[in-house]
């Protein structure tokens, strides 16, 4: 007998901690063996339908001839890709529209008097004019993007100023480019 060693009494824990180990040993077994056919059953024919893990069957058969991907390049690979070109038609000149105009501050101005609209084309010299008071603008359009609130053009604070009062805003106003 080891010393320190006591063996566990021959009682209910120790059975029921005996049975359970008799269990997780049985499930072992059975898994490996689960396993052990599902592989040996897949070398057989390939030309069978399979069957999927949900239990349908897909009758897809494997052909060594099978066509190349539809997105790998074909043979001559040598050939760059054609470019595409799209035109996008410019607004006729003089264009005028009627809109609410409001506010925002771009941390950076980089020397352009900026203004939004997605009106006009990108970099569009826009003129806006403040229908109550006839005093107007020309800014520079930086964003195409749609414009909640539902104005048509969002003009630099400080550029703002020099049609309405801020606490006016949103103003009806005119655009033109």
């Amino acid at each position: 007998m080891i010393p320190g060693y006591a063996p566990l009494p021959d009682d209910r824990r120790s059975r029921a901690n005996y049975v359970q180990r008799r269990r997780i040993a049985l499930a072992i077994v059975v898994t490996v063996l689960a396993v052990i056919i599902s592989v040996a059953s897949r070398g057989d024919d390939p030309s069978e339908s399979s069957t999927s893990p949900a239990g349908v069957a897909n009758d897809i058969t494997q052909d060594s001839s099978s066509a190349t991907p539809a997105f790998l390049p074909g043979s001559n690979v040598d050939k760059a890709p054609e470019i595409i070109t799209v035109n996008v038609p410019t607004p006729p000149a003089g264009t005028v529209i009627s809109g609410r105009a409001s506010f925002i501050r771009w941390p950076q101005t980089l020397g352009l008097i900026p203004c939004a609209t997605p009106h006009a084309l990108l970099g569009a010299k826009v003129t806006v004019t403040n229908l109550n008071n006839a005093r107007s603008i020309v800014c520079d359009n930086v964003s195409i993007e749609s414009l909640g609130g539902g104005n048509t053009i969002i003009i630099h604070t400080d550029i703002f100023l020099d049609l309405a009062d801020l606490v006016d805003a949103p103003i009806p106003v005119e655009i033109q480019f």
